[in-house]
């Protein structure tokens, strides 16, 4: 079935992205304080939900400009969660240890989304 349908397939970065709200936010967030339940820890699940929509829907459009569209909504959102998570460590809610664990998981999915872009840029290219 591999072949047949994989525009369907949930692609490597929405699955890590997926992995990262599930493993990594959603435990970090537990920690912070009620008072920011609505704020703060509202701003950074919405992001995460951002960047997993990018993820989908860059992979499921076949239309290669969209594609690269999405796919810079992507980077931006990770851009974002860079710079709230900056904030949570300054605000105390996070240790160093953890931003910098963070930064790496964020790099890595930065890292994918240039490895598509750069993909797409060369397919659009060769038309």
């Amino acid at each position: 079935m591999r072949g047949v349908c994989s525009l369907a397939e949930p692609s490597t970065l929405q699955k890590k992205a997926e992995i990262f709200l599930e493993k990594d936010v959603y435990p970090l967030l537990k920690n912070f304080p009620q008072a920011e339940k609505f704020s703060l820890s509202q701003e950074i699940k919405q992001s995460c939900f951002k960047l997993i929509r990018a993820a989908v829907m860059a992979n499921n459009l076949t239309v290669v400009k969209k594609r690269l569209e999405w796919l810079d909504e992507a980077d931006a959102e990770k851009t974002l969660l860079l710079v709230l998570f900056g904030v949570a460590r300054t605000q105390k809610y996070i240790t160093q240890k953890k931003l910098l664990e963070l930064q790496g998981k964020l790099n890595e999915l930065g890292r994918i989304i240039g490895g598509l872009q750069k993909y797409f840029i060369a397919a659009a290219s060769k038309r």
